[in-house]
């Protein structure tokens, strides 16, 4: 990391602000690893447990129960209480619930240790965002949103690497308890080296924090009060925009569930095969999300509409391949669906959070991506539990689940409609010593 005296305010990982978004990259990293662990573990707990397939699905489900509703608390609490504390409460909790896994016996405790697992979980996404809107600001925002985004999705990558050898060399008791050992030495890290704004970091300088509040409008406060919140949201494109979160992403959790389900029941492809080729797969978008942020600042003019339009699109274009070609190739079915369709994330969730930061402050960013995580989370289970009566038996081969797919493609382009009719953001662009080239957001609709 670079020192004071060489910080950089247009580069991600410079001065002290850099080794502050490594730490929320780590523990961002070290909890969605915890998530995805407990889906490849299934064959392991499920048939040591001796779970029906009925209850292998409702324990699994559980953590939604706890998950949605702390998604929108914990965005308004970061913006009251601060995001800091939240965070440190949610790697305390994920921490000791994943290694509580290792002491489940039964069904009744699989599911309840889940929900209240759920529970804390919730309070990783929106104080992360709260956090780098605080310090990241115009161009710089959808630069590290987008990284960040990328750090949530590699842990799927990872996780059969991590998980799969662990469990078959020492059982997987013992494979959830070692991987919750991470969240020991992330939580120490959050704790010293992160802080809600630059002011509040301990050993920063102040030639590295006036170089970060250049690219602001004012000072960014760590807290909000209630009436200052909802003031700040009293703009109609918040609410437009709020809708298009619901429904941007919400489909590509189809794919959780039906694109193994396609390539191993419905095709035969070996398991150990699609083990490999899905992590393949899935650098596509955490590759995309990496270099996001650039193309935010080189395309467009560094407005944001573009973007939020990109991403669903993807959606729209690689769900209504999967529908339209179901007997294509299974590799080239699967990227559309897993690939090409999942740009949607780092094109919509990368550049989101720079919109909210512009078209309201950066401090309500925790509230409004609160809520936007809730009611996407909400519209995704909605969907993925309705949507084994789409299934069309009729039907041979893959095409079986076309109608899945369609009905996925019309979410995608639905959101984009709330997005043509929400105001124009073109995000600042941070010049190398810290200062706003662009001063002046861009504003196509005066009402909104």
């Amino acid at each position: 990391m670079s020192t004071a005296s060489t910080f950089k305010p247009d580069r991600l990982l410079s001065g002290k602000r850099g080794f502050l978004f490594f730490i929320i990259l780590a523990v961002n990293f070290i909890v969605w690893l915890d998530v995805a662990k407990f889906g490849l573990l299934n064959p392991f707990w499920s048939a040591d447990l001796g779970l029906t397939t009925e209850q292998i699905a409702q324990a699994s489900a559980s953590y939604l129960l706890g998950y949605f509703p702390m998604l929108l608390l914990a965005g308004v609490l970061s913006d009251r209480f601060g995001a800091k504390k939240m965070l440190i409460i949610c790697v305390v909790g994920v921490t000791v619930l994943s290694a509580s896994m290792a002491l489940v016996q039964n069904y009744d405790e699989l599911y309840w240790r889940n929900l209240i697992f759920g529970v804390f979980f919730g309070f990783l996404w929106a104080p992360s965002q709260r956090i780098i809107s605080s310090w990241y600001p115009g161009s710089m925002s959808p630069k590290a949103t987008a990284v960040w985004m990328s750090s949530t999705l590699l842990p799927g990558i990872c996780a059969p690497l991590i998980a799969y050898p662990l469990a078959t060399a020492f059982g997987w008791r013992e494979a959830f308890f070692v991987i919750a050992a991470l969240g020991v030495p992330a939580l120490v890290l959050l704790i010293i080296f992160v802080a809600d704004v630059p002011e509040k970091l301990r050993g920063i300088s102040a030639v590295e924090t006036a170089a970060i509040r250049a690219g602001f409008d004012g000072t960014t406060k760590p807290k909000l009060s209630v009436r200052e919140v909802l003031v700040a949201l009293k703009k109609p494109s918040i609410v437009t925009m709020g809708i298009a979160t619901a429904f941007a992403t919400s489909a590509t959790w189809l794919s959780g569930t039906w694109l193994p389900y396609g390539l191993i029941t419905i095709e035969k492809v070996d398991p150990n095969v699609v083990a490999l080729a899905t992590p393949l797969i899935g650098l596509v978008p955490v590759g995309v999300g990496l270099l996001h942020g650039k193309l935010v600042e080189r395309f467009f003019k560094s407005r944001t509409k573009p973007w939020l339009i990109i991403g669903p699109l993807c959606g729209v274009v690689g769900y209504g391949f999967a529908a339209l070609f179901p007997g294509s190739p299974w590799f080239i079915w699967a990227f559309m669906i897993a690939g090409f369709a999942y740009l949607c994330d780092p094109f919509f969730w990368g550049t989101v959070n720079g919109y909210w930061a512009g078209i309201a402050r950066p401090e309500v960013t925790g509230t409004l991506n609160g809520i936007a995580a809730a009611l996407q989370v909400a519209v995704g289970w909605f969907i993925v539990s309705n949507s084994g009566s789409w299934i069309d038996t009729g039907a041979t081969g893959l095409a079986q689940l076309s109608p899945i797919w369609w009905v996925g493609a019309g979410i995608f382009a639905f959101a984009i409609i709330p997005v043509l009719i929400s105001k124009e953001v073109r995000l600042r662009k941070i010049s190398a010593d810290g200062t706003s080239i662009s001063q002046t957001p861009v504003t196509e609709r005066t009402d909104a």
